[in-house]
């Protein structure tokens, strides 16, 4: 019989403003129904193979319901349930950004989709930069339908792919060198994805060490940042100055509009990004974007 798991939520918990608030929900293998509220998602259990899982929220419910594809010991069930918590952060305290920002918090906004590994999440980065968002959409699907095995590729799987390979088949161009230098970083215990996830660590240390990963410029170091919890550096992009003219009206030179966002979400400190994010997001939904 298929294991079916259960995850005690936040009380401010929602699942859908927790996964359709940030783009990555739309990237393979993330499946996202809408109508129904099921998020669908291939993960991995403690010994890498593959589980389909389907998680479902009823309303009022304080709890996930999670419906996996096959029966899971407990370390899988484990694993599973660790993964979950990370891509809709479960984990994290958003009580002081509640109270910073009501009009997010009626929206249950502020729990931003991510991957269920920091490694996944910096490779879509990667995919995500110098390329349009549909360019963006095929390069993973094409990377889970050609080494993820059903899933998203784990270091260990891309580690073992020559960039020439990754690069022809996937179509990543000048990005295969960088995703596979950081698999075989990780895999050979040059790079410790751990270390960047530990509470321990400032905004200031995780940046520079993201900045000496090789191919993780300012703005993806800044995005990647917020990945991990840190919302308190701005993503300095070609979207956040369009976004600033187009609702705000601002003119001038990079250097001044990136002075004004600073001016407008600095009083959002320690969260700045999704003070930011929150307009990006309603301007798409009323666009009909999202």
């Amino acid at each position: 019989m298929a294991s079916v798991l259960s995850l005690k939520v936040p009380s401010d918990f929602a699942l859908r403003p927790a996964v359709n608030t940030y783009g990555y929900y739309r990237l393979a293998p993330n499946v996202w129904d809408d109508e129904a509220g099921v998020l669908i998602r291939p993960l991995h259990d403690a010994d890498g193979g593959i589980v389909v899982t389907r998680t479902t929220q009823t309303r009022g419910s304080g709890k996930l319901t999670i419906r996996c594809d096959h029966t899971l010991n407990a370390a899988d069930r484990a694993a599973v349930k660790r993964q979950v918590t990370r891509m809709l952060r479960l984990d994290e305290n958003l009580s002081a950004w509640r109270r910073l920002h009501r009009p997010a918090a009626k929206v249950h906004f502020g729990r931003l989709f991510r991957s269920p590994t920091l490694f996944e999440d910096i490779i879509k980065t990667i995919t995500s930069c110098n390329i349009s968002w549909g360019g963006t959409i095929a390069m993973n699907q094409r990377m889970v339908e050609h080494f993820g095995e059903g899933g998203f590729p784990t270091a260990r799987q891309l580690a073992a792919v020559k960039p020439a390979v990754l690069q022809k088949r996937c179509r990543v161009g000048y990005r295969a060198d960088r995703m596979v230098k950081l698999a075989r970083d990780v895999v050979e215990g040059r790079l410790d994805m751990a270390w960047f996830e530990s509470p321990d660590r400032t905004t200031d240390e995780l940046f520079d060490a993201l900045r000496r990963i090789h191919g993780v410029g300012p703005y993806a170091a800044s995005n990647i940042l917020q990945h991990l919890g840190h919302y308190d550096r701005l993503p300095v992009d070609s979207e956040l100055i369009r976004h600033l003219k187009d609702s705000r009206g601002l003119e001038g030179t990079l250097a001044e509009i990136t002075r004004r966002a600073h001016v407008l979400y600095d009083p959002f400190a320690p969260y700045q990004f999704l003070a930011y994010w929150f307009e990006l997001w309603t301007g798409y939904r009323q666009r009909g974007v999202l």
